[in-house]
């Protein structure tokens, strides 16, 4: 279902779909006027005293209380009249860490809390949460702002540490899998194993005894995804991982990750990455570490 309000594509960069932002100048009384994407959000209040809308919720929060936005929800930030307010946020492509999780159960439980809204805004400074949080937030500010040589390399591991706490929390909310989740893992298994083979939804949709229809709409509620568009994502991992190894041609990768032809593969890959192969190839080879 598509959120009522703005939607905004925030300039997050393809090649690292990060970026920090500093707002303190108000349009119309906001801080941030009401917008939603699908990026997911780190935003803390710097200074001052403001008021909070998220989705259907109104709320107050204060210097140092730190919000997570989840795709796709409708936010705004209203300033309090004639009170200096400053905020910092931090967004970033949902699917920016997902290439790197580790185990079925992690990236299951990911898919999960990315479309679930059960964090409690805002989180406070005697929140368990906020002291690793806040570190972690400031300390990929400071590597943003400085660029420094491997600065991409801390970011991620600051998101990894900041959303590793957040997955700990919320899986601790969830007292078992629900069946239809735990029914969908011979079929993510299945399509990691297979995926640069012609795989087909009727193919993969009887792996778990649904018909295709139903097999679509579950798919896209544990992964956040269409079956189409979470095979594509895996091959172009892979072809990243590929890419960087030196090992294959250009034309071989394309071939061992399941894209039909190599102009093809060429046109995909662009589109998800912001760069050609040989370009990414090229980038992250000079760089000495893979993006």
């Amino acid at each position: 279902m598509i959120p009522s309000g703005k939607r905004q594509d925030p300039s997050v960069g393809k090649r690292f779909p990060f970026r920090m932002s500093h707002v303190s100048r108000q349009v119309r009384g906001f801080l941030v006027t009401p917008h939603w994407h699908d990026h997911l959000e780190f935003i803390k209040i710097v200074e001052g005293r403001v008021t909070v809308t998220l989705d259907n919720q109104t709320f107050t929060a204060e210097r140092d209380d730190i919000l997570y936005i989840n795709s796709r929800q409708v936010h705004a930030i209203a300033a309090h009249p004639d009170v200096p307010a400053q905020v910092k946020g931090m967004i970033f492509d949902r699917l920016f860490v997902t290439n790197l999780l580790e185990g079925f159960e992690t990236r299951h439980i990911y898919s999960l809390f990315v479309q679930a809204n059960r964090v409690c805004n805002p989180i406070r400074r005697n929140d368990p949460l906020w002291e690793t949080l806040n570190r972690e937030l400031e300390l990929a500010d400071d590597e943003y702002k400085r660029k420094e040589i491997c600065y991409e390399m801390t970011i991620k591991s600051c998101i990894y540490r900041m959303l590793t706490t957040l997955m700990r929390s919320y899986a601790k909310q969830l007292p078992s899998l629900e069946k239809d989740e735990v029914s969908l893992r011979p079929a993510l298994q299945y399509i990691e194993e297979k995926f640069a083979e012609r795989l087909s939804l009727e193919e993969v949709s009887r792996l778990i005894s649904r018909s295709p229809s139903r097999f679509s709409r579950l798919f896209k509620e544990v992964t956040g995804l269409t079956f189409t568009d979470y095979l594509a994502a895996t091959r172009i991992n892979m072809a990243k991982q590929m890419l960087v190894t030196g090992q294959w041609t250009i034309t071989e990768i394309a071939e061992k990750t399941g894209f039909c032809n190599v102009h093809y593969f060429g046109k995909v890959f662009k589109e998800a990455a912001g760069l050609s192969p040989l370009q990414f190839r090229n980038e992250a080879l000079r760089k000495g570490f893979l993006e």
